[in-house]
């Protein structure tokens, strides 16, 4: 059995859900009454992949999403292995020209380090503003795996942080082979 330390970032604008996204996928719990993350919250799981050969622990790291904090965010991305990009589904702008925004700001830091990206919140199906068609294309053309999610729900968030894990699992071990 491998045994691997990864860290994981989730960035994304103010109020996407990302800290609900994590203590969904942590503590198996959603918190109504939302506390906005001041600089970076450091969150650890052990997950088991591979049918159980291979044990990650993720280093998951919960960035701040206001403009204030932007000066700070260049020094959490060093040393990340993967990060999922949360936008709200709910919130057009979260997804264009956000996305691309935050893809811009952690590759420029990290490289091309495995991402997937995130449409939260799409159990408010009345309020919904991004399409699906059109985060998957843009996801396509990145390449990257998108998954709705809803952290309220539970809806994909396991098999959203399993994937990302996956895939910097994978990549990692592509690097260690000669």
């Amino acid at each position: 059995m491998g045994t691997y330390k990864l860290k994981m970032l989730l960035i994304g604008d103010a109020a996407v859900g990302k800290t609900s996204l994590i203590k969904k996928f942590i503590k198996g719990a959603f918190q109504k009454d939302y506390k906005m993350t001041i600089g970076c919250d450091i969150f650890t799981k052990d997950v088991e992949l591979n049918d159980g050969q291979d044990l990650v622990t993720l280093s998951i790291w919960d960035i701040a999403g206001q403009d204030r904090f932007k000066f700070f965010r260049s020094s959490f991305y060093r040393g990340s292995a993967g990060a999922m990009v949360v936008f709200d589904l709910t919130r057009y702008t979260t997804f264009n020209p956000n996305v691309v925004n935050w893809l811009k700001e952690l590759w420029s830091f990290t490289g091309r380090i495995p991402i997937v990206i995130l449409g939260n919140k799409v159990d408010l199906i009345n309020m919904r503003a991004v399409r699906a068609s059109d985060a998957q294309a843009f996801a396509d053309q990145v390449p990257c795996n998108y998954i709705e999610t809803s952290a309220k729900e539970g809806q994909y968030v396991d098999q959203s942080f399993a994937a990302l894990a996956m895939n910097m699992l994978q990549n990692m071990k592509n690097r260690m082979t000669p």
